[in-house]
């Protein structure tokens, strides 16, 4: 019996074979095509020669054409041919004459319970078979009791069972050596097993699953080694990438393309994304040239495949948003307690009450609140007029709230064997946890795609997409007080601040967080991203196609801002306005990015027995046009309707605009042997209009080999247990574009300066142009890595290792060292150098025993960066100077604490420190008990920096570094009959930080002019103190805590800043874990929705950031802001959401 279907008519071969086994032939066609053959070792001779001509022949020709006179038939199911012997057929009919036969039905499921749909399913030794319908479901005419049921399908592990005449349920397992891991790469695809570059792939699916996020990068942090991802926190907050560290001095970011095309991630939904792949070698991204020096992330948007039933799928879910991390100060008494010991003035700043008096009202009104005749919030005034305040509150937890988001996502595909489509629709809304509804982000998102094949050599293909998102956040401006300041002391009441305690007709609003955020102006940006492209696919012979893409890509950005004014009252009892009368701003900004590109390349893929051959050969045209309009006006005359025409006051006008092009040819080689020894060559020849005009091109190779040693005979011992073993090693050398359009060209900019006065009226100038070259070219990053691959324990474990070298030569900075009075900088050249070397592993195993499945992922990466060349003559330390690791810090060795025992006593009790002889003294500081003592390290016996110059550093010392080192992500999975449970975690195991003022230090660790407005935060209590500081007491300066955690803070304003100096005491360790999400998933059973119309439903609930583990202080939160700085800012923070997932 012969069967074709749709998929067999379409599939034409182009292989010829001389001599050549039966296995060999069918090895050929499944090399060449999505067929898998299922059979029996006695179907046929697999030994038998052959030689066969099937160029242009569809399978059902080959395979009559080998197995002629052979006594086999087969059946064709989709990708699936079932070979079987031709003689069973007599021998079965037969014995349909000697026994009864019956009709036999059953169900055939996966372990997880559900329906498969289109098994095979065959008595054996017969051509009696049929598949599997939509439930899984199937029948069968004319079956005697005990014969023998055989049921396959790709993917899984075939079954076999003897029927006893009762219907039949088989649970099939998967056989995960069938599933060929395809990965995307540069202009095409490569199977796992074959690729010999560094390169991680990531299902969207997967990572995201059903968390609360609404970015496609927040969903990838901690998901492949040596992918970072940044960018601080916020409703539409924007992260940014980083691929294997520090590129260059000059930065530089991983290149990020949409369907081959570069695009804005974050703009993307999410849903719409099908896989994600990150090329990290030079072997790997070389193919896309000048613009990958820092890697590349490939994003794949998803398509269905042909034959793909109808499907309807909505999901959403609706979050609740909490901070995770708040600043929190000392108790009010701690703080009037460290105030007296510094010995500030006893007549308090604000409200000149009497310090003394301020601690026993406190202590009073604790006690019984009602027994003071506050008002206001916890506002006393006596009787002398004097004002003192006393609510205690954290004003950092006021201006936060629960914030809300919800998402919806509706999407329809499908597709015959001609058109395949996939329309869709996103939503998403976050009013983030700020006080107020001011920080909100509101996004949507339309896709649609179509697929035809318009000719049997000719396929169509067209992607449109539009996204739109508005974001609003709260701006500070003028005199307003900072939203997230640290010197506000917690006292300050909320509300409004009352008339007769700033003596005026009104009450106004306190310059509390809270208030400024209430009463802020809101800016509006808005970002429009339409995208069209289109891709023709023209198959000009079996395994020979050409491709021509071209992508339109415009991104629209306004931003939308009115000042206003607004008056408030702070702690010194003044009235302030947040902008001066007049000066109030309404401010429009324009951009506008229009980017084309145009790739043209053909795809070759042969095999000739053992040999097997890829070729990609295309060409590339990229342009980009950027323009910025930006206009402000002051002193709106009609507030409430801000616009340029209503502005009495400066107008202020400004433009600018810049493009580039990309010109580029590229090819790609690929070679194996018998499938086990690989190599891949890589070239492209870029120009860049970014570079002056002689030095515009350059070509970057590269060079990877692979050996599948796995599949040696010489292993054969672990056939039991390894499935496969691969050795991989790559060259490659790629340049660096990441400057500025026009740096080769000196400019002068003109503008409005008040250099001098016209009347009062700023005048117009010209600047001075800059020194320039025009001579400098690309960057070069040369990178080597090595790595291996390992498949064990029937695919269930799998390690990824990787150690990689980069060096980066010709790094653009200033040349040479001018005098100032040139009045211009030195131009930029090629001339610093930079390497970084690193390592990479990724484990993963995944099991299931019985119904229950689990899963098991880690992966950890580091790397380190060094200046190979710079020019610092001075060899200044704080400067880039040959050897300095990026990132390093500078500081002195702490070595406790002067002790009384340091000092000449008779004249330390007269109020003069003089310190003993060879007790090391501090340059410009006369010390005193309590303050930081440091180790002479370069032997004078005098703490200095010295001129700062690597041969002169005195007695710093590098005692740390801010890189983020062992950088690692985890996922746990576990799944029980239609339950499941997914945990992602997400650190890094080593960071040096340096805080210091705020966040460390009493009073900030500031002089005494400025600590008195400072607040004391909750670690800053166990400072120095003495056990007398009586003169004629014996325990006189004794210590009364000598290993207090912070230094002294009587008489604060001498030495703070000798105390405060960057030390190895006060690093930060900010190595951290964050459990990054937590979903509870249920999915409903199949028998269940199938009643309700549906195919598939499944409920869940996600916590995203519920537990952090960080030993930085409250409120500083270790992943960072956008510049990868920790400081108290938007904080992150925790949701819970609900959602659902329904299919139909």
């Amino acid at each position: 019996m012969n069967g074709t279907t749709t998929y067999a008519q379409s599939v034409q071969f182009s292989f010829s074979l001389s001599n050549s086994t039966v296995k060999e032939v069918l090895e050929q066609i499944e090399n060449e095509s999505e067929f898998v053959f299922v059979y029996y070792e006695n179907t046929f001779d697999p030994s038998k020669k052959v030689s066969i001509n099937a160029n242009g022949k569809e399978v059902d020709e080959i395979l009559d054409e080998v197995f002629a006179g052979q006594g086999v038939c087969y059946e064709i199911n989709d990708r699936q041919v079932i070979l079987k012997k031709e003689e069973a057929t007599s021998t079965s009919s037969k014995a349909v004459h000697q026994q009864e036969t019956k009709k036999i039905q059953g169900l055939v499921k996966d372990i997880f319970g559900e329906p498969i749909i289109g098994a095979s399913v065959v008595i054996k030794g017969t051509t009696n078979g049929t598949i599997t319908g939509l439930d899984g479901e199937f029948s069968l005419n004319n079956v005697e009791k005990g014969s023998v049921i055989q049921v396959s399908f790709i993917g899984y592990q075939t079954q076999e069972i003897a029927w006893n005449g009762q219907p039949l349920t088989l649970t099939l397992k998967e056989d995960s050596r069938q599933l060929e891991e395809v990965i995307v790469v540069g202009f095409g695809t490569q199977k796992k097993e074959n690729l010999t570059g560094s390169v991680s792939q990531v299902s969207m699916d997967e990572v995201l699953g059903d968390r609360p996020v609404t970015s496609a990068a927040a969903a990838l942090q901690g998901a492949m080694p040596g992918l970072t991802i940044g960018g601080g926190s916020g409703p539409g907050q924007s992260k940014s990438f980083n691929i294997r560290g520090t590129l260059s001095i000059n930065g530089g970011s991983p290149l990020v393309l949409i369907d081959n095309v570069e695009g804005d991630i974050n703009m993307l939904n999410p849903e719409d994304i099908e896989s994600v792949t990150v090329l990290k070698d030079a072997a790997s991204s070389a193919i896309y040239g000048a613009r990958a020096a820092g890697g590349v992330v490939l994003v794949t948007t998803k398509r269905p495949k042909s034959g793909t039933n109808f499907n309807l799928n909505y999901n959403f879910n609706v979050g609740w948003e909490k901070p995770i991390n708040v600043l929190e100060q000392a108790s009010l008494l701690e703080y009037i307690d460290a105030y007296q010991v510094a010995g500030y003035t006893q007549t308090y700043w604000a409200g000149n009450g009497d310090v003394a008096k301020w601690r026993d009202y406190l202590v009073q009104y604790k006690k019984d609140p009602s027994s003071l005749n506050t008002i206001g919030d916890g506002i006393y005034k006596d009787t002398d007029g004097r004002v003192y305040w006393l609510s205690e509150k954290n004003i950092y937890d006021n201006i936060l709230t629960t914030g809300f988001l919800n998402n919806h996502n509706i999407s329809a595909s499908g597709g015959t064997d001609k058109i395949r489509f996939r329309l869709s629709a996103g939503l998403s809304k976050e009013n983030g946890p700020l006080y107020t509804d001011k920080d909100s982000y509101y996004r949507k998102n339309i896709s649609a795609f179509v697929s035809a094949d318009v000719l049997k050599w000719f396929t169509q293909e067209i992607t449109v997409s539009y996204s739109d998102a508005k974001k609003k956040m709260p701006e500070r401006v003028g005199n307003m007080g900072d939203f997230y300041s640290t010197r506000l002391v917690q006292y300050y009441p909320e509300g409004n601040m009352p008339a007769e305690i700033i003596g005026t007709d009104e009450e106004l609003p306190t310059q509390t967080p809270m208030n400024m955020i209430r009463y802020a102006p809101v800016s509006t940006t808005r970002t429009a991203i339409p995208r069209i492209s289109t891709r023709s696919i023209f198959k000009i012979l079996p395994g020979w196609s050409v491709t021509a893409e071209y992508t339109f890509d415009r991104k629209d950005v306004n931003y939308d801002f009115y000042s206003g004014s607004f008056k408030y009252a702070d702690c010194q009892l003044a009235v302030k306005n947040s902008i001066e009368a007049g000066q109030d701003y309404y401010k429009l900004q324009d951009e506008q990015t229009r980017y084309n590109a145009f790739n043209l390349y053909s795809n070759f893929e042969k095999k000739w027995g053992k040999h097997g051959f890829k070729a990609m050969v295309g060409f590339n045209q990229e342009s980009s046009y950027y323009k910025l309009f930006m206009g402000q006006v002051k002193g709106q005359t009609a507030p409430s309707v801000p616009s340029f025409e209503g502005g009495s006051g400066e107008k202020l006008l400004q433009d600018s605009y810049s493009e580039y092009a990309i010109r580029s040819g590229f090819a790609r080689l690929n070679y194996s042997f018998n499938d086990r020894y690989l190599l891949e060559l890589n070239g492209r020849y870029d120009g860049s209009s970014k570079f002056p005009k002689n030095s515009r091109f350059g070509f970057f190779p590269s060079v990877s080999l692979g050996w599948r040693m796995g599949q040696e005979k010489f292993m054969n011992w672990s056939k039991s247990w390894l499935d496969d073993f691969k050795l991989r090693a790559s060259y490659g050398s790629i340049g660096n574009q990441s400057i500025d359009p026009y740096s080769y060209t000196p400019a002068m900019n003109v503008g409005l300066d008040t250099v001098w006065l016209d009347g009062n009226d700023k005048v117009s100038v010209i600047s001075l142009p800059g020194l320039v070259s025009s001579t400098f070219t690309w960057e070069t990053v040369n990178s080597f890595n090595v790595g291996f691959d390992v498949s064990a324990f029937n695919n269930r474990l799998q390690v990824v290792f990787d150690w990689f070298k980069r060096k980066t030569t010709g790094m653009l900075s200033e040349g040479i060292e001018i005098p100032s009075v040139v009045g211009a900088g030195a131009p930029l050249q090629n001339i610093a150098d930079l390497s970084s070397k690193g390592w990479e592993i990724n484990l993963s195993w995944r099991d299931r025993i019985g119904n229950f499945s689990y899963n098991i992922g880690f992966n950890i990466y580091d790397s380190r960066a060094f200046i190979d060349k710079f020019n610092n003559e001075s060899g200044f330390v704080d400067r880039n100077y040959v050897g300095k690791e990026l990132g390093e810090y500078w500081g002195y060795v702490s070595d406790g604490y002067y002790t009384i025992d340091d000092f000449v006593l008779e004249d330390a009790q007269k109020g003069v420190w003089t310190l003993k002889d060879n007790v090391v003294s501090i340059q410009g500081v006369v010390p005193q008990p309590g303050d930081e003592k440091f180790k002479d390290l370069d032997g004078d016996n005098i703490i200095s920096p010295a001129s700062s110059t690597l041969s002169d550093s005195g007695d710093r010392k590098v005692i740390g570094s801010k890189t983020p080192r062992y950088q690692f992500g985890a996922n746990i999975g576990v799944g029980y009959k239609g339950f499941s449970l997914d945990v992602r975690l997400q650190g890094v195991g080593k960071r040096d930080y340096v805080l210091g003022g705020a966040a460390l230090f009493p009073f900030a660790g500031s002089s005494a002019s400025d600590a008195v407005f400072q607040p004391l935060f909750y670690n800053q209590t166990d400072y120095w103190s003495a056990v007398s500081y009586d003169p004629n007491d014996p325990d006189f300066m004794k210590a009364k805590n000598p290993n207090a955690k912070l230094f002294r803070i009587y008489d604060q304003g001498n030495n703070v800043t000798s105390n405060t100096r960057a030390s190895d005491k006060y690093i930060q360790n900010a190595a951290y874990l964050r459990v990054k999400n937590i979903t509870l998933a249920y999915s409903f059973p199949k028998n269940w929705v199938q009643k309700a119309f549906m195919k598939d439903a499944k409920i869940y609930l996600s916590i995203e950031n519920p537990f952090t583990f960080s030993s930085l202080p409250k409120g500083y939160d270790p992943e960072g802001n956008e510049y990868n700085e920790i400081v108290w800012n938007y904080p992150y923070y925790r949701t819970i959401s609900l959602g659902a997932n329904i299919t139909f």
